[in-house]
């Protein structure tokens, strides 16, 4: 098993730089160190440098191959606990949640905030859906997923927003993605109709609209490029447009309670008795 998106070259460049900042980057979560926190401080972009820290890592097959178990266990445990609550629109909570457990389990990741196009099959009749950055109402995030490899979409809330009952009969009950497919972005998967529209009659590009609005935004693209999932005919693009998560330690998470339950809890009830029986805790 391999990562398609190690870049070694890349790699060492963002050491080098971890480095002249007297991070020690050799761990998971390093960045909770207070060398780093400090240059956050002062940079409120620095945290792009841990995700793409996470993107570009070699990784040995045999990390994969047990990150893939302890993902698979941690995401499916709290899926069905946010499915089980109910909650529409809970993804940010979700994947910090998700984020901070995997932190625990020395599992590499980081969450994103992401835009999403979901394109239904054809023969569904089914207009595409769209989850934009700039969009009407007051929202932290369009969507949040969490990328931890060998997986590069991790998504338990797809399948939580407000869909018809036939839409939400096309999604996945979760997403777990372990096969890069590049996706290209477009100017619809980012922005709602009508500010598109408006653009486009006072002839104002939308790259340029991007810079003044957003100036961070083209760069979190580049560099952590779009990407695609299929499920059953329908295709989902995800374009990360800022990286997120909690700044508490996954107990000091006290928002969102799934069924009254508080993140610490349903790490340490659910989830680590089933790494200990699986053997690699």
């Amino acid at each position: 098993m391999t990562w398609k998106l190690a870049n070694p070259i890349k790699q060492r460049e963002l050491e080098l730089k971890f480095r002249s900042h007297d991070i020690s980057f050799e761990n998971v979560g390093f960045c909770d160190d207070p060398n780093f926190l400090k240059q956050e401080r002062k940079d409120s972009r620095y945290l792009e440098l841990y995700a793409q820290y996470v993107e570009v890592k070699n990784y040995t097959s045999e990390y994969l191959e047990e990150a893939r178990r302890r993902i698979d266990i941690t995401a499916e445990v709290l899926r069905a606990e946010v499915e089980r609550d109910g909650r529409i629109g809970a993804c940010v909570d979700t994947s910090g949640m998700l984020g901070r457990m995997l932190d625990r389990l020395g599992v590499w990741n980081y969450v994103a905030k992401s835009c999403l196009t979901i394109a239904f099959p054809s023969s569904s009749g089914e207009a595409a859906r769209y989850f934009w950055s700039f969009d009407e109402g007051e929202f932290v995030a369009p969507h949040a997923i969490v990328v931890a490899p060998p997986y590069c979409i991790v998504d338990l809330t797809v399948k939580h927003q407000s869909y018809s009952a036939k839409q939400r009969c096309m999604l996945p009950s979760i997403v777990l993605e372990d096969r890069f497919t590049r996706g290209s972005w477009f100017p619809e998967d980012l922005a709602n109709h009508g500010l598109l529209q408006g653009l486009r009659r006072h002839q104002i590009p939308f790259e340029q609209f991007l810079k003044q609005q957003s100036p961070g935004m083209a760069s979190v693209i580049q560099h952590l490029p779009p990407r695609t999932s299929e499920f059953e005919g329908t295709h989902l693009k995800y374009v990360i447009v800022a990286v997120g998560g909690f700044i508490e330690p996954l107990e000091g998470i006290k928002g969102y309670k799934p069924n009254g339950r508080l993140a610490h809890s349903i790490f340490e009830s659910d989830v680590l008795p089933l790494i200990d029986k699986e053997g690699f805790a």
